[in-house]
């Protein structure tokens, strides 16, 4: 017998589903009391590290199993309802039950109920004995005499819906077209078709309680009500100063005062605390960011004034002697560098503060620092750039392959212009030079006209030159900017000679960012018209988190677990490389094998590493040789003998060395840290001077200079640890010649484009001559003071620094200031006759090593005595691991990089597809690195998986992207087969400790950037330089928090997100959208029908359960064979739009042993099942509104939505009507179905950024009317996150349920549904908490991070009514929005299906729903055409696929 579930208690309806005959009663709720169990607490530490649904799965089982123990000691049952549930697939089984029934169950219906009409609160319920006690008492009594408030509404597919109460609340006024009944049979076959039955449909209880009032005559009107009173002021202060003219820029800026300058109009000067009472203001910041992450200075300009700011430390004297670095950990600047903020705006007047990249200067506000919200709001023009004319990934390549062919050509053209000019000139032929002038007019003019349809040329890239040069056509230089990065700058006072052209720079970003300003705002006003997107964007601008104390504690604890385990990575591979150097090449081994065993001379004796820091003993007289008196002399006096690094040695033979042809080809750039647009300069073998960017910075490289040039491999040895931080670029254009010397003449252009810098700027120019020997004595003094800095640095790095003995006894020929101390050999000729040749002995006398490990122990210069340069990222790693791959062994190729070889008899006397199940065999060069390879006939080699797909090479297989084959086994160490203990213990220590700090690793650099502000010891902040809209879907863009993992228990560093703590009084509130994005592409194909549920996708996504299997995420793991968590991955890469290709590759990645075939297949059974077949629209007719659409597939109703949206002429998201980037509309794209996978992915989640804009917009008016005391902290894809009082958490927890139903039903309205299901109108549930994770009862330990974080509050709609006394959210502080005048109202969404109660609808909804395409076909050949002839297509500005289908069937006809 089956026995009631506390649906109270259920936390998760869309997700924890149960049928109606679980059910006794179902009650009419809105509010609870819940009392804390005391199990919870276990349950909440035993399932700590789950999914909020596996720990309602727990608490479900665990309920359960108290009924079924009190049902075995009472000996009484539920009431078995079963047999008299309705047969929702019979449509007139709907509408008031039988009095006998327990729960009454109504049509749902667009009736309207009043006031008194309501359902009453059900009394609040108990847990437990007592309420299952109850329970079975109020099933019996209930039975008889069923209530009135226990009607249920639920739609003809057994979708429960809201109840009446909120129904009328959320959906007032007339009722919308309704569906017919003949959409009805078809929707119920089809979901009949897919295994779904409306008899799953759950029973949930019904919600009831009084919403605040919907601000105009339906939730649309509500929503501009909103948006347009949330954006004001500073929507009306964002035209303005779109229309406002900004005074010139001052000639002389103020050079000898820190602080704000205001420049008036007049040319007066004014120093001021702030910018006072302006409202509008273009700013820019810039940083010595390599010193610190504070300001140095700052521009502004507002329809008044100019502005500049400079930070005091420039006015400093840099220290005497060079401070010791702080603790990696340490968040506190120096306080020689920079580290004062910006003091911009005092008071709460309402400002707007435009930037490009705004978030960046935000961060440097001190203001901004606060825990009150100020009222300067930032506005972001690369943001509105990028959601008008963003470019996707998917894109760039091309576009910039484009752009520097049309530069190509334009040099080209120019060229012949000025020589037909030239010719026409000298010939002196008026008629000539005019038609000269013609022909250059005319050719400019077809070039502007062609270029109007072209993608590539109403898009670009998102930096600041690049946004100014399409937008403005202003030519923008950057160089100066590189004087900011400039490594040879350690103080700010360095730049106190250059202020003026420095502030000048500032200035100009500062008047080119409004000039943008004024183009892109209304590109973005026009494609996004809707107050809310632009309320939504402000909002998401101004957030903040909250840190204490122990952000400090995670850094250091982060760091040092990271760097203890470090080092037990490379004490575990020293074990094995002693080990193996020891046992010599084992013959067979496939791991030793590939090691070069051939002789070196030992650079020490065996047992230096234990006594690096001793001499060697000796027992034997002193009155011995000279090889005596070495080998017994201690550390310290070696350390007396006098040398000098070997590039110092070299240059010391002779003093005119210095100005010498060679010096000046090598080494006069090293000492003089020349930088060449603020980057360290290199000299590449092959490639001659080329200067070093970081690899972050690369890309804004490559346009000018081309790509990263390579090292070669033998002669640029020591430039290679460089490249694993740098890449190399060519100093010039890809075009010009190599750059052989950077002194002579040859440098003058550089210098006088700021382009060439050095640390010794007064030197610089001197250089530039013919002649250096005015400059030798200067050159000399850089040089010495080069080689008292010692080895560390980007320059120091490229010379030998090798000790070589100074022999004083000649006379030294140095500089004349320079004294050579006492050679060695004096040392030595003091102690024997004959020094060399017992030394030469001693050496000698070392032994040998293998080459390979004789490798991992030099340079001398880098590497200390006694130590290996051995860590996992050198090649040497896995084959001392002796790694092997589902058994096999790895091996390494110098052309294909990381294999595994397997015996070929396997693979021969393996199925047919062994070959292909392993990506396809390796083949080598016989000739090549990998000979030795070719010529082996008893293995096959295969590569490593690629995260990328086949036929890529692994770079290292021992990085984070093999963390998950390394934890399952898969990739493997064989060390444990061999019987040897240590060995197995090295290499099972070694591996896990990698897997450990996989994320440290790659996160590390960017946690410890964070810039955390204290404004008390215990309370800082950090102000996330988030980019608002960073994708042309309008998703916000930051690169460590929007991106940063839950905590996990084997992951150093991964309890970030807790870092963020509430200061005390304070809560976080948040909650996560129930799989938003899912919902929203499924509501977009019930749409079609007009009911909700009526797809199979969208009845999955409502009622799907993962008992039955019936959920989206069970079929799809059904239909590929894998866990329900791996299809999660399949499914939302498919909405998004990716094709089989990616699901294949998907595939492989998850199981190596699957043939590509055989992933073919899977894939193609997938989408069969879930897209459907596609059939098209004869190509002989002329092109029609719906050239093909999917069918017989149980999203095929979604697809079809998505691509009528993405494929129209504009493309629009329902909820917002916000459009689509330039760059992927239908009229600049060559094919109409180009780049469709990006196209629908923006409507998909494009849609999911309305969604977090409206939340936020209601967010924002609920607090500002009930005095909610909260603010907006961040949001990451589906979750918000909001700071609030103690005593408001409740209050704003509520408010968030409530801009929950809002926003779903305007959802749902525009898409012409007029009612909303209850699961889904509600989140789950909200945390309540005083850390910021992702469910509260994570515990978030990790290795770093042993302690335990208490739990939070996790609260459903029928707690929070129960705790907001049935959803009071106080008294309003103002009066309605809905009797206000609106200017305009937004342009209703764009109606995709017409009429759904048509004849012609109706066929199109069975074409869809029918397996094979007769249907299909036939509907689309019956569609009416959407132009009439080319010239019509021409005018509209149609795709061009659509031009040349008109062309062929014009040509037909």
């Amino acid at each position: 017998m089956l026995k009631a579930i506390d649906v109270a208690r259920l936390t998760r309806p869309s997700q924890i589903r149960c049928r109606p005959n679980l059910f006794p009663c179902v009650r009419s709720i809105s509010r609870s009391t819940r009392i804390q169990d005391p199990e919870d607490d276990l349950a909440l530490s035993e399932y700590g590290g789950r999914g909020r649904s596996d720990y309602n799965d727990f608490l479900e089982a665990q309920e359960m199993q108290k009924r079924k123990k009190l049902e075995a000691e009472t000996g009484s049952y539920a009431y078995d309802i079963r047999r008299q549930s309705a047969d929702l697939l019979n449509r007139k089984s709907f509408g008031p039950r039988p009095k006998d029934t327990t729960t009454t169950v109504v049509e749902a219906s667009s009736s309207k109920v009043r006031e008194s009409d309501r359902p009453k609160p059900a009394l609040p319920s108990r847990k437990g004995k007592e309420k299952a006690k109850d329970q079975d008492e109020a099933g019996s009594n209930q039975a008889d005499a069923p209530s009135p408030s226990n009607r249920l509404r639920r739609n003809p597919v057994g979708v429960q819906m809201l109840s009446p109460s909120l129904h009328s609340q959320i959906f007032p006024g007339k009722s919308l077209t309704k569906p017919p009944p003949s959409l009805l049979d078809i929707s119920l076959s089809h979901l009949k078709a897919n295994g779904l039955s409306p008899d799953g449909a759950a029973v949930l209880p019904e919600i009831n309680f009084d919403m605040p009032p919907i601000q105009g005559h339906n939730i649309r009107d509500h929503f501009f009500n909103l948006g347009q009173h949330t954006a004001e002021p500073y929507l009306s202060m964002a035209k303005d100063f779109m229309s406002s003219e900004i005074p010139e820029m001052p000639k002389k800026w103020e050079m000898s005062k820190a602080g704000w300058t205001k420049y008036h109009p007049d040319g007066r000067m004014e120093a001021v605390e702030d910018l006072g009472e302006e409202t509008m203001v273009s700013f820019d910041v810039e940083t010595l960011y390599k010193l610190s992450p504070f300001p140095v200075m700052a521009t502004a300009v507002t329809p008044n004034a100019w502005y500049s700011w400079l930070s005091p430390t420039i006015f400093e004297d840099p220290p005497q002697t060079t401070p010791d670095p702080p603790e990696p950990w340490e968040t506190r600047v120096p306080q020689h560098h920079p580290h004062d903020l910006i003091p911009l705006f005092s008071g709460s007047k309402a400002r707007v503060v435009i930037g490009h990249n705004v978030g960046y200067d935000r961060a440097r506000v001190k203001e901004e620092y606060s825990l009150e919200r100020t009222s300067t709001r930032w506005l972001d023009t690369l943001s509105l750039h990028v959601a008008t004319r963003g470019i996707t990934s998917v894109q760039r390549p091309a576009w910039m392959a484009h752009r520097k062919n049309k530069k190509a050509k334009m040099l080209r053209d120019q060229e012949s212009k000025d020589a037909l000019m030239e010719i026409a000139e000298e010939n002196g032929d008026p008629e000539f030079l005019q038609g000269v002038q013609e022909l250059t007019d005319t050719s400019d003019g077809e070039s502007m006209e062609s270029s109007q349809n072209i993608w590539q040329d109403v898009t670009s890239v998102n930096s600041l030159a690049e946004v100014a040069n399409l937008h403005c056509e202003i030519p923008v230089d950057k160089s100066v900017r590189n004087r900011f990065a400039d490594e040879s700058i350690k103080h700010a006072s360095q730049l106190r000679s250059e202020l003026e052209d420095l502030l000048t720079y500032c200035g100009g970003d500062v008047k080119i960012t409004h000039d943008v300003y004024k183009k892109v705002l209304p590109l973005f006003l026009e494609s996004c018209p809707h107050p809310a997107s632009f309320s939504g964007v402000l909002s998401m601008g101004n957030s903040f988190l909250p840190v204490d104390e122990n952000w400090k504690e995670y850094l250091k604890n982060a760091e040092s677990t990271y760097k203890k385990m470090d080092e037990g990575v490379k004490k575990a591979l020293r074990v094995l490389a002693e080990k193996l150097r020891k046992e010599g090449k084992k013959e067979g081994d496939p791991w030793s094998e590939q090691l070069d065993w051939s002789p070196k001379t030992a650079r020490w004796e065996d047992g230096i590493e234990e006594t690096n820091d001793q001499a060697t003993a000796v027992t034997t007289d002193a009155s011995n040789s000279t090889e005596t008196v070495i080998e017994s002399t201690s550390t310290s006096l070696l350390a007396e003998i006098p040398s000098k690094p070997k590039w110092s040695s070299d240059l010391s033979k002779d003093s005119p060395y210095i100005i010498s042809t060679h010096t000046q080809r090598y080494f006069l750039p090293l000492f003089l840290r020349m930088s060449y647009k603020g980057h360290p300069v290199a000299y590449l073998a092959d490639h001659y001077w080329c200067f070093m960017v970081p690899h972050a910075s690369s890309s804004e490289y490559i346009d000018d200079h081309g790509f990263p040039v390579a090292l070669h491999p033998k002669k640029d040895k020591r430039l290679e640890e460089l490249e694993e931080e740098y890449s190399f670029f060519k100093i010039g254009k890809p075009e010009e010649p190599r750059k052989v010397k950077l002194v002579g003449p040859g440098i003058r252009s550089l210098l006088k484009k700021g382009e060439l810098t050095s640390s010794y700027g007064d030197l610089l120019p001197r250089l530039a001559q013919t002649s250096l020997e005015v400059v030798k004595e200067d050159l000399w003094k850089c040089a010495e003071e080069f080689e008292r800095m010692g080895k560390q640095g980007p320059w120091a790095q490229q010379l030998d620094w090798k000790s070589v003995p100074q022999d004083t006894s000649k006379t030294a020929t140095t500089s004349p200031e320079t004294i050579s101390p006492p050679s060695p050999a004096s040392f030595v000729a003091s102690t024997s006759s004959t020094p060399t040749k017992k030394a030469k002995s001693s050496k000698a006398n070392l032994g040998t090593w293998p080459k390979w490990y004789w490798d991992l122990s030099g340079p001398p210069s880098r590497i200390p005595a006694g130590e290996l340069d051995l860590t996992f990222k050198k090649t040497v790693a896995p084959l001392l691991l002796r790694l092997q791959w589902q058994g096999y062994p790895l091996i390494h190729s110098r052309t294909h990089r990381w294999l595994y070889r397997v015996p070929r008899t396997i693979i021969e006397t393996g199925s047919a597809d062994a070959l292909q199940a392993r990506g396809g065999r390796v083949k080598f060069d016989k000739t090549g690195p990998d000979a030795v390879y070719a010529e082996d006939k008893d293995h096959y080699y295969f590569r490593l998986p690629h995260k990328d797909g086949e036929g890529k090479n692994v770079g290292n297989p021992l990085s984070k992207h093999f963390v998950k084959s390394i934890e399952s086994g898969e990739l493997a160490s064989a060390a444990a087969e061999s019987g040897d203990d240590v060995a197995a213990r090295a290499a099972t220590d070694a591996t896990n400790m990698n897997a450990f700090c996989s994320y440290w690793i790659s996160s590390r650099e960017r946690i410890m950037d964070q810039m955390v502000v204290y404004r008390e010891p215990n309370l800082g902040m950090i102000l996330p330089q988030v980019i608002t809209m960073g994708t042309v879907t309008r998703r916000a863009v930051e690169g460590t928090w929007l991106t940063a993992s839950n905590a996990k228990k084997n992951r150093v560093g991964s309890e970030l997100k807790a870092m963020v703590r509430a200061p005390p009084g304070y809560a976080i509130v948040g909650a996560d959208v129930d799989s938003e994005e899912l919902w929203i592409s499924s509501v977009m194909g019930d749409s079609q029908f007009g009911i909700h549920g009526s797809t199979a996708i969208g009845w999955m996504t409502l009622e799907g359960t993962k008992s039955a299997g019936t959920d989206l995420h069970s079929k799809t793991a059904s239909i590929l064979g894998i866990s329900r968590d791996a299809a999660k991955v399949f499914n939302y890469s498919r909405i998004y739009g990716a094709g089989k290709k990616h699901a294949v590759q998907l595939l492989l990645q998850g199981d190596s042993k699957l043939t590509k075939e055989s992933a073919g297949k899977l894939a193609d059974n997938l989408y069969k099942a879930t897209k459907g077949s596609k059939t098209i629209r004869s190509k002989n007719l002329a092109p029609a509104a719906i050239p093909s659409i999917w069918h017989g597939g149980s999203e095929s109703y979604l697809f079809n939505t998505l691509e009528a949206i993405a494929l129209s002429d504009r493309p629009t998201t329902p909820a917002l009507g916000c459009g689509i980037t330039k760059a992927l509309r239908k009229s600049y794209l060559e094919e109409g179905s180009s780049y469709l996978p990006s196209r629908v992915n923006w409507v998909v989640q494009s849609s999911g950024v309305d969604y977090l804009h409206l939340l936020i917009v209601s967010m924002e008016y609920l607090t500002a009317k009930y005095n909610i005391q909260a603010r907006y902290l961040i949001s990451v894809h589906d979750e918000v996150r909001y700071l609030a009082k103690e005593e408001d958490k409740y209050r704003l927890s509520m408010a968030l349920q409530i801009a929950n139903v809002w926003t779903r039903a305007l959802f749902c309205y525009n898409l012409g549904l007029d009612d909303m299901p209850q699961g889904i109108a509600f989140f789950s549930a909200v945390d309540v908490d005083h850390v910021l994770r992702k469910e509260v009862f994570l515990t978030c330990e990790t290795p770093s991070h042993p302690q335990v974080i208490s739990p939070g509050e996790s609260l459903d709609i029928v707690q929070l009514l129960e705790k907001t006394n049935n959803g009071d959210l106080s008294k309003p502080k103002f009066e309605d929005l809905s009797n206000r005048s609106v200017e305009r109202q937004v342009d209703l969404p764009v109606d995709l299906f017409g009429d759904i109660t048509s004849d012609r609808h109706r066929l199109f909804l069975d074409a869809q729903a029918r397996r094979k395409g007769e249907q299909a076909k036939k509907y689309l050949d019956s569609l009416p055409s959407v132009v009439g002839s080319v010239a019509e297509a021409e005018e509209r500005r149609l795709s061009q696929s659509t031009k040349k289908r008109m062309m062929a069937y014009e040509k037909r006809s």
